[in-house]
Formats: structure tokens, C-alpha cells, sequence
């Protein structure tokens, strides 16, 4: 893979991150539970890890073995897979909030395994397989956190 494209790649991955960083940023601002927010903090600092990782590994290819998940398989869930796609408005609930979240995170793992299987057999693949795993780590955390916060509730 040329330096080039390896570098579009990582660079489009650090956007990935930035964005879901903004997205628990505002969420924390409207969850109601202490726990929750506890719960959304954590995420945000996840984020904020896996960005600096990358980042870290633009400027230095040794440092790719710093990167991902080594805790295994985990488990999908799919709770909120059948569920509309809808766009988060300004004013959204933290329902809608987890909701979307939850996609967002299948829409960046779904994006990191296919990187991986295109990559199947090079670092990088190994790298965007470790990324996809932490990617649906937190699409079950946020599935968990909207069983225990809300289908609870109802």
C-alpha cells in the first residue's frame, strides 16, 4: 500500500473518531443518570484514545502494535440494527441519542472490517480488524446502556 493512500486512510479513521467524540460530548450534556454520564465519559475518553493512537501512528509506523483491542471477539448484540435511521436533531433525547449512537458505531465497524478484509494478510488489516472489534465494543456498550436505561423503563 503506497504512503499515500495508508495515510488517507488513518487520516479518515482520525475523522471517524473526532466525530463520535462530538456525538457522546453532546449526548453527556443530556443524559439524566449519574451512571450514565459516568458511562458517556468513558466513551469519550475511548475516542479520544483511539485518535491520539492513530495519530500517533501517522507520524510513527512502529507504533501500530499500540493500537486495538486485544480482549477478543465481542458479542453483537443487534438491538437497535432493525431500527429506523434517523438524523439526531439539536434537542434530541437521550433515547434518540443512544439510538443513533449505537448505528454510528455499526456504521464504523462495518467500515473498519471492510478496510480490514481489503487489507486481509498486511498490518494494516490487522490494525482495522482490532479497530472494527473496539467499534462494536461500544455499539455494545451503547445497546447495554439503552437496555438498562430504557427498555427497562418501558
Amino acid at each position: 500500500m503506497s504512503e499515500l493512500n495508508w495515510k488517507a486512510i488513518i487520516e479518515a479513521a482520525v475523522k471517524v473518531e473526532e466525530q463520535s467524540i462530538a456525538l457522546y460530548s453532546m449526548a453527556l450534556e443530556n443524559a439524566k443518570y449519574p451512571s450514565s454520564k459516568v458511562f458517556l465519559k468513558q466513551l469519550v475518553a475511548e475516542e479520544k484514545g483511539h485518535k491520539n493512537k492513530l495519530e500517533a501512528i501517522m507520524k510513527d509506523q512502529t507504533k501500530i502494535s499500540e493500537l486495538g483491542s486485544h480482549s477478543g471477539a465481542v458479542q453483537n448484540l443487534k438491538i437497535v440494527d432493525m431500527m429506523d435511521d434517523t438524523p439526531l436533531s439539536s434537542d434530541a433525547d437521550y433515547e434518540a441519542i443512544l439510538v443513533y449512537a449505537a448505528k454510528r458505531e455499526k456504521t464504523s465497524y462495518d467500515y473498519y472490517r471492510t478496510l480490514a478484509m481489503g487489507l486481509k494478510g498486511t498490518k494494516m488489516g490487522e490494525v482495522f480488524s482490532l479497530l472494527a472489534q473496539e467499534e462494536l465494543g461500544h455499539k455494545n456498550k451503547l445497546e447495554k446502556e439503552y437496555d438498562d436505561c430504557i427498555l427497562q423503563e418501558n
